[in-house]
């Protein structure tokens, strides 16, 4: 674009003409100020990654909250196993991974209308399980909330990847991510009031629908806030949104909703190790990230807490990793580096699974609860994150997220099915398993990043200096 075209498209953007034109910047040559770029990122990031990660915080708690309501009662009052409660995690996860193909419809379907039906979904269908009298009943509900959340929390950092350059995600996905670990940490809170209050229902009744009520809420919020697009972001003006239509352009090379799948170049994804090696890696941790969520209330309450004191102490844990997790995403996008981070959070993580299968002193394994969360959760954002760093097309990016997911929620349904009662207090089989996954989940975080050091180092020597041609490691 010449600085005439540049002027013109300018002036367009000002007066108003239609809707942005993205054509005309197809190279990312708008003219604007550093002034003008930060201000428009900004306010892009208070509205959207706090929406984004409140939507997901909601769905978390209603995703997790199960576990809160097996130690308020829930499995003794339906009269459910312990192989039925684990089923009742499993279905979640069985719903969850094969509707993971749904990252795609971000690209076809309004993202506004999209977000607000997932989050209806998801937000009615847990308030629902407080009128369940069965454990069929249960399931069923749980098998829909799985399929609401696999069309919402997956593909948001494709979404994101739509706004940010691969040096802004990791933070942004860290907020949003982080989020989960607030979640817990806040069910666990209300959980440990909802089962005091002596309510004329069930303590674990109330707990579901009090739980699933602001996630309604949230959904009209979204309807009305989410942007359809980097060109068309609602509570931008025109300039900005041009702006921040320009730098997508700049960092990604295209505007990611064009309302359209290539299928030809999204199967591209089978045929890269590093999707691959991302989709194991992954698998590994949501092992512990997936389980954690159901069993953890159990896990505190079997070191000789009572259920109320057990759903106190279960939230601090997760604040200390909320807070690790923002502060080491914003680490990794300064250091321009995923995998080294990964593979050492993933060895803590793992180190507290080992001090929980060793050791019977409660301080001890209370002590290691908060190094298997501050370990885990900042590895899951920073790995969704990674995905998004090295597939350079729109379409590639959805497709690697929707493998990378599907292979990866696997992790969850294992994570659900190892910590039987029966092994209770200590659950030396469940603790044994997860150890050896953390630990391999870093060291082929570790090699994959040396893997991409080397590609780099080789494109370099071949004459590559555009630097969105390199990998992330």
């Amino acid at each position: 674009m010449t600085v005439e075209q540049g002027s013109q498209y300018d002036a367009d953007v000002k007066s108003g003409t239609s809707e942005i034109e993205v054509g005309d910047q197809q190279h990312g040559q708008l003219d604007y100020s550093d002034k003008e770029e930060k201000q428009a990122v900004w306010k892009l990031d208070i509205v959207l990654i706090p929406l984004l990660s409140a939507i997901y915080l909601f769905s978390y708690i209603d995703r997790g909250n199960i576990g809160n309501a097996k130690t308020a009662g829930m499995t003794k009052e339906l009269r459910i196993s312990s192989s039925e409660y684990g089923w009742l995690i499993s279905i979640y996860y069985i719903a969850y991974i094969c509707f993971h193909w749904t990252i795609l419809v971000w690209k076809v379907v309004d993202p506004p209308t999209w977000v607000a039906i997932m989050a209806l979904g998801f937000g009615g269908l847990s308030m629902i399980q407080g009128a369940a009298n069965n454990w069929s009943g249960l399931m069923a509900l749980r098998f829909l909330i799985g399929v609401f959340e696999a069309g919402y929390g997956p593909g948001v950092a494709f979404f994101l990847s739509w706004f940010y350059s691969r040096s802004e995600m990791a933070l942004r996905y860290g907020l949003f991510i982080g989020a989960s670990a607030l979640a817990n940490a806040i069910a666990s809170s209300l959980a440990y009031g909802i089962v005091q209050a002596n309510a004329a229902i069930s303590d674990w009744r109330l707990l579901f629908i009090v739980e699933g009520t602001p996630t309604l809420v949230i959904a009209v919020i979204a309807y009305f806030l989410i942007p359809r697009g980097p060109a068309s972001v609602r509570f931008l003006s025109r300039r900005h949104n041009a702006i921040v239509a320009d730098r997508a352009i700049k960092a990604r090379g295209e505007i990611a909703n064009e309302g359209k799948v290539s299928i030809t170049e999204a199967l591209k994804v089978f045929l890269d190790y590093k999707c691959w090696m991302q989709a194991c890696i992954i698998f590994c941790f949501n092992s512990s990230f997936g389980s954690l969520p159901a069993f953890l209330p159990t896990i505190i309450k079997e070191m000789g807490f009572t259920s109320i004191r057990a759903q106190g102490l279960s939230a601090p844990p997760y604040l200390a990793a909320y807070v690790l997790c923002i502060s080491l995403s914003f680490l990794s996008d300064r250091l321009k580096s995923r995998g080294l981070l990964i593979g050492i959070f993933a060895y803590i993580g793992a180190a507290g699974y080992l001090m929980l299968r060793l050791s019977e002193t409660t301080a001890t394994r209370y002590g290691a609860v908060y190094l298997v969360t501050c370990g885990v959760f900042p590895c899951i954002g920073l790995t969704f994150s990674w995905v998004t760093d090295n597939q350079m097309s729109s379409n590639r990016r959805g497709a690697g997220l929707a493998l990378f997911g599907m292979i990866g929620q696997c992790g969850s349904f294992l994570g659900a099915n190892i910590f039987p009662d029966e092994t209770a207090p200590f659950f030396h089989y469940g603790m044994s398993i997860i150890t050896g996954v953390l630990f391999a989940g870093g060291t082929l975080a570790l090699l994959l990043s040396a893997a991409l050091r080397f590609e780099n180092r080789r494109k370099t020597r071949n004459g590559e200096i555009d630097p969105n041609k390199l990998f992330v490691p």
